[in-house]
């Protein structure tokens, strides 16, 4: 058997098609390719046009072309929530809000105003934020956007406006619709709440169905599914988040498991036994049964170093910069006192209604690039202690964190040990296409 999974990130789509043989997964190719997001008004707004989604399966397809006929299943999974406003027929009226937009600040702080903190964080689990929160971009859509506004059939995420084109059904999954405002996250019962969506004029009929993530919204229509070579008309499994889906990858499912991601951002989950809700955190629902993650995020993590390297490196290769700069700071400064200390907000913050900025504080004549390097890090690990800590409060945490991530390193893992939570670290090589083709897989067995 064998399953295509796509992962629709936020910069780039990766497509793999696994091989499924005695209960093992094994990748036979997987390809990325990239595309560009739109951001402007001075960094608040970040979108892109779902139209580059198409584009980018249809191209993969192609570069995998004689794997495409083998096909058996299809498997989504997707950026949260790359807010998509369809009509009737699927068909985007305005690109994708992603979780970097900070457009809608005014329109979070209006649903918190008219609901109550308390009561959104009793039902949705989260608290409102430009951005991260769908209902807040909608509303957005509604107040600036108006003629708009009155030709959208469906709000939906990246894996609804996908699941539409490919299938023709309009639908979402749980850890998907955990950060809309409008899911009973709390109670993960599949149900949308009607009452928060009536405050606001909305109507449960312009939301997608909801699906178990391990199942299907139909087949591959037969135009698609010939255009992409896929001779067997596959069903097509909704899926779910991708970072839900790199922690289930890693068999993240016991409460107390922690898993830290390190890639442009940085995100820590707690795997919980029952909701834990807090306006200074989110909370997902995981793809397995009576599963949440508490899920912490700090916008710029392989941002920030990137941005630090063009400012103050900028006379170094990647290459130069990562296996000996960075380290070297890291180790130079480890077990030394430093005056010197960031506020890590590069890209602002999930977590506040305000403008956040980042700040290296502490300077003197005397500092150093490399302190300024070691402090960033420092930052960055004490920033994910605070969620560490209060998430301890509520039920005891593992002995073991799993880190994956493209910015790890031996050197990172000890400031991490060192200013971020001592404990075991154990790097695992996660995957959001692999975590959305174990759901294939699932759903083979299961028809």
């Amino acid at each position: 058997m064998k399953i295509l999974s796509i992962d629709i990130g936020t910069t780039a789509m990766k497509m793999g098609v696994f091989e499924e043989s005695d209960n093992n997964l094994e990748l036979l190719r997987q390809i990325t390719q990239e595309y560009a997001i739109n951001t402007y008004n001075n960094g608040l707004f970040s979108d892109i046009e779902q139209e580059k989604w198409q584009h980018a399966c249809v191209n993969g397809c192609e570069a995998m072309a004689d794997l495409m006929p083998e096909v058996d299943v299809i498997s989504l999974s997707g950026t949260t929530p790359g807010l998509s406003a369809m009509d009737d027929k699927g068909q985007a009226l305005y690109p994708a809000i992603l979780m970097l937009d900070q457009r809608s600040r005014p329109q979070a702080q209006h649903i918190i105003d008219t609901i109550g903190l308390q009561t959104l964080l009793d039902s949705t689990a989260n608290m409102p934020v430009a951005g991260g929160c769908s209902l807040a971009s909608i509303l957005w859509i509604k107040d600036n956007l108006p003629e708009i506004f009155k030709k959208i059939h469906i709000f939906g995420h990246s894996n609804t406006f996908m699941a539409k084109w490919l299938t023709g059904k309009f639908a979402m999954d749980p850890s998907s619709a955990s950060l809309t405002a409008l899911y009973n996250t709390t109670q993960n019962d599949m149900t949308w709440n009607e009452e928060i969506a009536g405050c606001f004029g909305l109507s449960l009929q312009q939301l997608p169905e909801l699906f178990p993530a391990y199942e299907s919204t139909g087949r591959l229509k037969s135009k698609l599914a010939s255009e992409m070579g896929l001779k067997k008309e596959p069903p097509v499994v909704i899926g779910g988040n991708d970072a839900v889906l790199a922690a289930y990858s890693v068999g993240i499912s016991e409460p107390g498991e922690i898993f830290n991601i390190n890639g442009t951002c940085e995100i820590t989950m707690v795997c919980l036994p029952k909701c834990y809700p807090s306006k200074n955190y989110n909370i997902r629902t995981h793809v397995i049964p009576d599963r949440w993650f508490s899920f912490y995020v700090m916008n710029a993590q392989g941002k920030a170093f990137e941005w630090f390297k063009s400012l103050f490196c900028s006379e170094m290769s990647e290459e130069a910069f990562f296996n000996d700069f960075m380290p070297a700071s890291i180790n130079k400064w480890l077990n030394q006192d430093s005056s010197v200390t960031y506020v890590p907000y590069l890209m602002g913050s999930r977590y506040s209604l305000e403008p956040l900025k980042a700040k290296f504080l502490g300077l003197t004549h005397e500092t150093s690039r490399e302190e300024l390097m070691a402090a960033m890090v420092r930052g960055l690990c004490e920033y994910q202690r605070e969620n560490l800590k209060e998430i301890s409060i509520e039920m005891p945490l593992k002995g073991e964190i799993l880190v994956s991530g493209g910015a790890v390193n031996p050197s990172l893992i000890q400031a991490k040990k060192r200013w971020m939570r001592h404990c075991d670290y154990t790097f695992e090589t996660e995957s959001s296409l692999k975590g959305a083709a174990m759901l294939g897989q699932r759903y083979l067995k299961n028809v």
